[in-house]
């Protein structure tokens, strides 16, 4: 280590350089803390997820666990496997939480770096055609059923009257709107033009759920306004009322019969189900998706309560100022959706402007890079990865010896840049070779 202050975790090999470290034995009755930075100033100047300089280092002979020569390794990992039990309910929950966590961790790395069978390979290579497939039915199917919702609360809300169905007609018309721009989005990422765009056009899917955020966001304030001015009509009629004067201002007709009760519980069952079938695909689109049905089964329930008791109140079954109830919940359905909106908005944003990958991520990534060709490989120098869009994108500095011919040197770059870009969301890889690490490697590139 370069400083007492320097934070090292490490995955060591068979020979290399001494660590302060290697005095601590690994305990058995916890599974492995992967890696760490080695320097705070490092995660401050970068805004990527940074594993700089991995040392190797000697294992002592006394674990028991790991031989030193595969410490860090596959085998190692794995070994710790029958450690934890997430099931055991006598241990305490965020025990068991961890023992997932790290089994899903220790699964991930398996699945890039065990060898598969052919049939394997066969269902890997389905999968991404099966998630395609689905998108592509999830949209359609949403795309039809948001427009027979909507021409239904159309209805409801000509013959009801309802403020609290409108903000539905209005959530509902811009659902039409986000599945035909989905669609779209979908079409145009297939048509890839590698001229054009050599990068790919992936990111037109954060794009699309932005702008949808933003047009979801105004309808809704507008649906607040139109609410805001009948409240305020509705309590300065009783305002005058109890006050034995006249008002120029009468109660709106609220009319919830069986026709609206019908088509907003429509809505709701159908949204249910929709819901259901899209969070099971993990597609950021369908994701979207899901996220809209779920708040639509919020918010047309809270719009079929409002409208209820408006309309009872009107009818003067109930106390009749509770007919306030109604554009009172079309400012708070509108609320709830504008806030929805917002944080999907926000969460791609980030993506979009390439926040740092997930620790579970870089975890992964930097144990599949740690496990590649120990023969050649001297060190792992940095492992930046970042959001690009949907998907991922990775840096990696590696080190090989200084004497290896560049062909050589050449074709283990680019067999690991396979491997990596072979990671399900791994979009683009990117390996670069040394053989001197007296630099940092942020320090290679200008700051931006």
């Amino acid at each position: 280590s370069d400083s007492k202050n320097d934070e090292v975790r490490v995955l060591p090999e068979e020979i290399q350089k001494q660590s302060s470290f290697n005095n601590n034995l690994p305990n058995p009755s916890r599974p492995v803390r992967f890696l760490l930075s080695r320097r705070q100033a490092s995660r401050t100047k970068s805004t990527v997820g940074l594993i700089h300089e991995v040392d190797t280092v000697e294992e002592p002979e006394t674990t028991k666990l790991a031989p030193p020569k595969t410490y860090g390794y596959l085998e190692h990992i794995q070994s710790f496997k029958p450690l934890m039990t997430p099931d055991d309910k006598s241990l305490p929950r965020k025990v068991r939480k961890f023992y997932k966590d790290q089994l899903k961790l220790i699964t991930s790395i398996e699945d890039v770096l065990v060898p598969k069978s052919d049939e394997e390979e066969g269902n890997e290579t389905d999968s991404p055609n099966h998630e395609s497939r689905s998108v592509k039915v999830l949209t359609m199917v949403s795309l039809i059923a948001n427009l027979i919702l909507l021409i239904l609360k159309i209805i409801a809300f000509v013959i009801s009257r309802s403020l609290s169905v409108l903000s539905s007609v209005v959530d509902s018309a811009v659902d039409l709107l986000t599945s035909l721009i989905l669609i779209w989005t979908h079409r145009k990422i297939k048509k890839r033009d590698s001229y054009k765009y050599p990068g790919g056009r992936t990111r037109l899917e954060p794009v699309a759920i932005v702008i949808l955020s933003v047009i979801m966001c105004s309808a809704s304030v507008e649906v607040i306004y139109e609410s805001g001015t009948t409240l305020h009509e509705d309590i300065e009629y009783f305002t005058h009322k109890n006050s034995s004067k006249t008002s120029t201002y009468t109660l709106p007709h609220i009319d919830m019969t069986l026709l609206p009760i019908v088509s907003m519980a429509i809505t709701i069952v159908t949204k249910a189900i929709l819901f259901i079938f899209c969070i099971r695909v993990k597609n950021p689109s369908i994701y979207a998706l899901a996220e809209d049905h779920r708040n639509d089964v919020a918010s047309n329930i809270a719009a079929l309560a409002c409208g209820l008791v408006a309309y009872n109140a009107f009818q003067g079954k109930i106390k009749q100022e509770l007919v306030v109830v109604d554009p009172i919940g079309g400012i708070v359905i509108s609320i709830y959706i504008i806030i929805a909106w917002i944080l999907q908005a926000n969460t791609q944003i980030r993506n979009l402007t390439g926040i740092c990958a997930e620790t579970k991520v870089l975890q992964r990534l930097t144990h599949v890079i740690y496990n590649y060709r120990s023969d050649v490989v001297t060190k792992i120098d940095s492992v930046q990865v970042a959001h690009y869009g949907t998907n991922y994108f990775i840096e990696v500095d590696v080190g090989l010896p200084g004497s290896m011919p560049l062909a050589e040197a050449h074709d283990i770059a680019v067999d690991l840049q396979n491997q990596l870009e072979s990671i399900d969301k791994i979009e683009r890889a990117y390996v670069h070779l040394d053989f001197e690490f007296s630099r940092s490697p942020t320090a290679e590139h200008k700051d931006v």
